[in-house]
């Protein structure tokens, strides 16, 4: 029985729902920081993109790697944010960052969905803080953007050397440029809160070369966890500020 529930469980794919998750939740928290939202918008905003995620996964398979909080990427595309150059340029500044971590370690291996990883991030943290507050103020979500969306891409799953150097460049990249969009805000302690974050992910590093032979699966989910308590963290710090 336990191990029906455990298979039923990963048919729903947590680890993706998590990633999906994070940069609404993200979103959502900076939104508050910076305006009054209706909680009701914020709550019905994040369970649609769960059970959006939900229906993805028991639908079609074949949309594994697409959960990227449909309900918010259809309010984003209906606004035709997604096509505008400053969004052209996101997308395009990320391709270079990837390819650029791609060329310095060889043949880093990422799934074909790197694109639809990476716009967990953008879209998802953009689009809930638009649902929330009618506003899009693009190169101020630029960093925080770029750093959920190449934490995704990290959480992708890697399986060989390579792999391995590059989904630790993301992640400290991601890391690096949370911390940098922290900086340019106004700087306190409570804006660095994600830092507590940062042994879980070098306990990922250890454990990805110390392990000859690596679980995807589980760095994977491990990874996933850390993204969202990343983003909830730094979320928390900016609404936490407002105390």
């Amino acid at each position: 029985m336990d191990t029906n529930w455990k298979m039923r469980i990963q048919v729903y794919d947590p680890s993706g729902l998590v990633l999906s998750l994070s940069g609404i939740v993200l979103g959502v928290l900076l939104a508050v920081a910076e305006y009054r939202v209706a909680w009701g918008v914020a709550s019905v905003l994040i369970l649609t993109a769960a059970l959006m995620h939900i229906y993805m996964q028991t639908e079609n398979k074949w949309w594994m790697a697409a959960s990227v909080a449909g309900a918010v990427l259809t309010v984003y595309l209906s606004y035709a944010t997604l096509f505008k150059l400053e969004s052209l340029i996101l997308l395009l500044f990320a391709y270079f960052i990837i390819r650029l971590a791609k060329g310095i370690v060889g043949r880093g291996r990422i799934s074909d969905g790197v694109l639809t990883c990476f716009l967990k991030g953008p879209v998802a943290l953009i689009g809930a803080y638009f649902v929330c507050t009618h506003s899009f103020p693009f190169w101020f979500f630029l960093f925080p953007s770029l750093s959920v969306g190449l934490l995704c891409v990290a959480a992708d799953g890697v399986a060989d050397t390579y792999g391995k150097v590059l989904t630790n460049l993301l992640i400290y990249i991601g890391v690096a440029l949370m911390a940098t969009y922290s900086c340019l805000r106004i700087f306190v302690p409570a804006h660095f809160l994600f830092l507590i974050t940062i042994p879980g992910f070098i306990c990922i590093t250890v454990r990805m070369y110390m392990k000859k032979e690596l679980d995807p699966a589980s760095c994977r989910s491990l990874l996933a966890l850390c993204t969202f308590l990343f983003a909830v963290l730094t979320g928390i710090g900016f609404v936490g500020y407002l105390f």
